[in-house]
This record gives structure tokens, sequence and C-alpha cells, in this order.
């Protein structure tokens, strides 16, 4: 019979504290654990190691080693980059990042090249210049965006675009597939980027104004090459010279100078500007008005006065709306992403992948894996 050594009880409260609500109800008797009254059996143990992701030996040392978060949090206004984040944040990330780690092998192994546009520029650079060449990589006219129907479809095409050049997208409100929530009051989403598999992430909590614009800035991150995690609060950067740059290619891309110059001299004079704006754009009002406060149409009191009414209109719909969660294989398109799930299915298809493996990597088991694919299929 296999003898382990002192369990240090210290460390299973140490490790509690930087987790989620949800544990202490998955493991009624943690208190008791932490108290030194009761001992988890070595399963309970596995499973507690497991849940706050930390590895089973680890209980057995003296102290925990330090939980170092990697990729550097950009607040609204802040000078410096934040390494103080959330479970919730950590653990999505660690899940995008375990994603993007499996996609580096799988593509150097099928040969892929890099992807050229990954750091094809730097903060020296110009943001029309940057804007002009995601423009072409994209495949995205300067007007793009009045080809289409309505605003509603306006972020499916863009994801669209950026994945069929070889860039990944996720969008989630939640921790995986659980019940703990992603707070877009801590950050909008985040940029992994990479040379061969750059990944963007967007808060599905967050307002969908503020999901396009987030993700027209992760873009940008990508033609830098630099991984972040964005706040954006009130559509407005970090205080730094890459989040500047990012935000005005974001507001490029979105809505261009010289159009909406030309526009503005035609509405300006008209109460309802920002809707007609809106209609030509396919974008929000939010985003125009973000854009008329950077071409100097717009004060700042102007615009933030503007934006707080506006949010308070989005959160009161949003809470009406909170009941209706959406079809689940609708969801897991976003959760899991298109381009993602067909690099994993091909693989796994293919024999150069476990089932096992491709089902831990979607989070998507057994027959769910199959009826999902089936829908996207359809």
């Amino acid at each position: 019979m296999r003898v382990y050594p002192e369990i240090n009880s210290n460390l299973l409260g140490d490790a509690a504290a930087s987790a989620g609500g949800d544990l202490w109800i998955k493991f009624p008797q943690l208190q008791e654990w932490i108290d030194g009254k009761k001992k988890p059996t070595v399963n309970q143990l596995a499973d507690f190691a497991k849940t706050v992701h930390i590895p089973f030996g680890f209980f057995f040392l003296e102290k925990l080693p330090e939980i170092k978060n990697t990729v550097p949090l950009f607040r609204t206004n802040s000078k410096v980059a934040h390494f103080d984040y959330s479970y919730e944040l950590r653990e999505t990330i660690n899940t995008i990042q375990k994603r993007q780690d499996w996609l580096v092998d799988y593509l150097r192994s099928e040969q892929q090249d890099k992807l050229p546009f990954v750091g094809k520029f730097n903060t020296r650079h110009n943001y029309t210049e940057i804007a002009n060449d995601i423009r072409k990589v994209l495949d995205l006219p300067i007007n793009w965006s009045q080809s289409l129907p309505n605003k509603d479809v306006v972020l499916k095409y863009l994801i669209r675009k950026a994945e069929n050049v070889g860039i990944y997208v996720a969008i989630n409100g939640v921790v995986g597939n659980s019940s703990k929530n992603l707070n877009p009051e801590e950050f909008k989403g985040f940029v992994l980027s990479n040379k061969w598999a750059p990944y963007i992430f967007i808060n599905g909590k967050d307002y969908p104004a503020a999901k396009i614009f987030t993700f027209m800035h992760e873009v940008a991150h990508i033609w830098l090459d630099k991984s972040a995690v964005l706040d954006i609060e009130q559509l407005q950067p970090a205080n730094t010279e890459m989040e500047k740059l990012c935000d005005a290619v974001a507001a490029e891309l979105l809505v261009a100078k010289d159009i909406l110059t030309k526009e503005w001299q035609r509405v300006e004079k008209q109460t309802n500007h920002l809707d007609q704006l809106g209609r030509l754009f396919k974008v929000s009002k939010l985003v125009i008005a973000r854009r008329l406060l950077d071409l100097g149409f717009y004060s700042k009191p102007q615009f933030f006065s503007f934006y707080n009414k506006y949010k308070a209109g989005w959160d009161n719909k949003k809470e009406q709306n909170e009941a209706g969660g959406g079809s689940f294989y609708a969801n897991q398109a976003y959760r899991v992403g298109i381009k993602f799930f067909e690099t994993v299915s091909t693989a796994a298809a293919s024999g150069k992948l476990l089932y096992t493996d491709a089902y831990k990597l979607t989070n998507l088991y057994g027959s769910t894996f199959s009826k999902f694919k089936s829908h996207l299929e359809n």
C-alpha cells in the first residue's frame, strides 16, 4: 500500500482563497480539511487539485509556488500594465492558452508557415498605415460596412474575415460551460498573439457595441504582435502608446475618417445625426459617438453624457433578457469558435488527435461533440 506524506492543510486554504465560490459547494468538507479536523482521501485531494488547477504534489509542500499571471491587463487611463486579476479571468486565459499551444504544435506539424501579418508593425507606425494593411489582409473595403444589411451581422462578418486568414476567435460570458460569469467591468477581452495561431477572446457579458470595438482593437494587437487583456472602460484605452495606437486603428477600421468627415458635414445640424450615421456604417451609435470624439466633432462631456445614457439603456435591456440563454449549440459556435472546432475535428478525423483529447480541448464530450459538428455542417 502506497503511503503519502502529510497533507499541508494550510495550502488547501491558500488554494481555496484564489478560487471561485463554487469550490465550497463541490467540496462541502473543505473547511474541515483546512482546519485539520478531517483529511481528504487521495481521490478527493486529486479532484480538488484538478478543480483549482494546482498539481497534486504541491499540497505536500511547505508553501504553494506563486501563481503568476503572465498576460498584462491594460486598464483605462492607467500608464502601466497590471497582473492582478480574478480567478475567472485567469482560468479563461489558461483555457485559451492550452488551445493555442495545441494549435501551434499541430499547425507546425502540418508545415503551416508563420502568418506574415503578425508583428508586421510597431508603435512607430501611423495608425492609418496599420489600418490600411489590416483592410488589405482581411479583404475589407474602406466602406465595407455599407454592404451589410444591418448592424447585427457586423461582428459575425468581422470574425469570419479574421478566421479566414488564420486568426482564432472565441466569445464567452462564463468560465467554460460553467455558471461562473465573466465580469465585463474587469475586462472586455484579450488577445494571445502568436506567429502561427493568434487567438482573440471576447467577453460575452459585455454589450454588443463594446464587443465590436474590442474585437478590432484586439486585431490591431496582432499586427503589433502584443498579447494583452483589455479593459477599455467607456471605450477609452489605457494611457500607453501601444493602447492608444490600437484604439486609433480600431476606430479607423470601424468608421473610416474620410467617409465620416464627409458625412458629418451633411448631418451635423440634424438632431438624429447618430441614427443616420449608425445606419450608414452599420455600427452602434456608441461607436459613432466615440469616433466623433476622436475627430474633434464631439467634446468629451458630450461623448460621456451620451455613453452613460447608452450604457444605462443597455443594462436595463440586458436585465430584461437575462432569462433567455439561447440554443446550446448556437452558443458553442462562439464559445468554442468555428475555426478552432473545425481544426480540432479535422485533426481527430485524420487520426492526428485522439477524440478524448479533442473533447478536452473543445469542452464538448462524446455525442455532444458529434452533434455540434452536425450543427455546423447543417
